[in-house]
């Protein structure tokens, strides 16, 4: 009876023995100062985590933007999908941390078995058992704890990929948005020329039949607005597409969905500048690769413990007995207590083959996350460069808007005096409609560069 304390005693201290296998470091790189533009700097982190659930959106103070962007968030079929997973994960990483714990069993057994002997004779036994059978392995190299260790990371993982997807989703949505808003505008544009057109159209039409001009010019005015036509048409196509688009990101039915125009585009809000350091490094899809390396080195340090004896303590009791009637009487309890230790003798060979596997997967993922900071890096660094860029161009743009508007001022001037033919005023005009689209496209673009840079920094600053 002694002997049992003595397991259990020894099996207590053995929870605090060696962990065998490498713990997780999060792998080093080599990051830049600043970046090119702005002078933000960096500090060292030991690892990214996955910010709050944030509504990036209402930067923009656009409540059209918000009410999309949070019906994405909430409708998505894709990141419902993604929770759905994240939930998969959640309870497989609850049942992995079970693994700590002993197994607790009932077995009850009731048989009837039938013994023939020479002479014609045979003996009939009943047999009813209600056992229970403890077990519990004693984690003597650390191979249940890198299990844990596992699970928790792969958790974390599941939790910053549904993160990241929602993040995805969201941007897709205002990217989207945004375009759109850039159609309006476009559109815009195009029914103010159109109509302008048609009243330099009828100029010339009286002109021609009052004999002052040719049908040459008239001609060339007809055509100009029949192409404005063709095109707003295209525009009108392109609309509709995006508002299709916007109707599935936010678990709608395309068709039956609608978004009212609006041609004036917002200046883009001010996200560069004074950006904390460490933000870059709290992407989700960051932290789901930090996480995946950390699963993978548990996965070397579970491998490692194969080569190792395991030891699995057991302790069984309950009622035995050949008579239905005396089942629960104290002549039929049984017990029983024991140990196994086990250990690989033959299987050394797979076993290192699944270590080297396992060292090789981590050497996998480590690569994969330096990876993927440089490619986080660059676009922090493609988007903060694109919105100077784009700033400096918009502005030159809009000398440009200033200087088609008075040129065709004065062409006008110019062909009601008699001094130029028609084709000055068209083209005049058609240089202001080119000038006047390019400034509209490029704050767009910056709209939407600006979403990019909001994204590379995790959603959140």
């Amino acid at each position: 009876m002694n002997f049992f304390p003595s397991i259990v005693a020894f099996g207590l201290l053995c929870i605090g023995c060696t962990v065998v296998g490498p713990n997780h470091e999060t792998p080093q790189t080599d990051l830049p100062a600043s970046f090119s533009n702005n002078g933000i700097q960096w500090k060292r982190t030991s690892a990214p985590a996955v910010y709050d659930k944030t509504s990036w959106w209402r930067v923009f103070g656009d409540s059209t933007l918000n009410e999309l962007a949070s019906a994405t968030a909430a409708q998505n079929l894709s990141l419902q999908a993604a929770s759905a997973r994240l939930r998969e994960a959640r309870a497989l990483s609850r049942s992995s941390r079970t693994a700590v714990l002993p197994s607790l069993d009932f077995n009850g057994d009731v048989s009837r078995r039938k013994f023939i002997f020479g002479q014609g004779g045979s003996l009939q036994i009943n047999t009813f058992s209600l056992p229970l059978d403890l077990s519990y392995e004693v984690d003597l190299w650390g191979k249940v704890r890198r299990q844990v260790e596992g699970a928790n990371a792969r958790d974390a993982v599941a939790q910053a990929s549904f993160v990241a997807t929602q993040l995805s989703l969201t941007a897709d949505a205002a990217q989207t948005y945004w375009a759109l808003r850039a159609v309006d505008a476009d559109r815009a544009l195009l029914v103010s020329s159109i109509a302008l057109r048609k009243e330099s159209l009828e100029l010339v039409e009286a002109r021609f039949r009052a004999g002052t001009v040719n049908a040459l010019d008239v001609s060339r005015g007809q055509a100009e607005v029949a192409q404005l036509e063709a095109e707003l048409i295209g525009v009108d196509r392109s609309r509709t597409e995006l508002v299709n688009a916007l109707a599935v990101l936010t678990g709608r039915h395309a068709g039956g969905f609608s978004i009212s125009p609006m041609a004036k585009l917002p200046k883009p809000p001010s996200i560069g500048a004074g950006v904390p350091a460490d933000l870059l490094l709290r992407r989700p899809d960051l932290y789901a690769a930090v996480s995946t390396v950390a699963a993978a080195n548990a996965e070397i340090g579970i491998a490692k413990a194969a080569y190792y004896p395991s030891l699995r303590l057991r302790l069984g009791g309950g009622m035995e007995t050949l008579d239905y009637d005396q089942l629960f009487n104290a002549d039929s309890t049984i017990w029983s207590l024991g140990s196994s230790l086990t250990y690989p003798i033959l299987g050394q060979k797979r076993i290192q083959a699944n270590y080297d596997a396992a060292v090789a997967r981590h050497q996998a993922a480590s690569l994969d996350y330096k990876q993927s900071v440089l490619v986080a890096l660059r676009e922090a660094e493609d988007s903060l460069m694109g919105l100077d860029f784009l700033r400096r161009q918009e502005e030159a743009q809009n000398k440009a808007l200033v200087a088609a508007e008075n040129t065709l001022g004065l062409s006008r001037q110019r062909f009601s005096a008699g001094l130029v033919s028609f084709l000055e005023v068209v083209d005049s005009e058609r240089a202001l409609l080119n000038t006047q689209r390019q400034a509209a496209s490029l704050r767009a673009q910056r709209l939407a560069v600006s979403v990019n840079l909001i994204k590379a920094l995790g959603g959140s600053w």
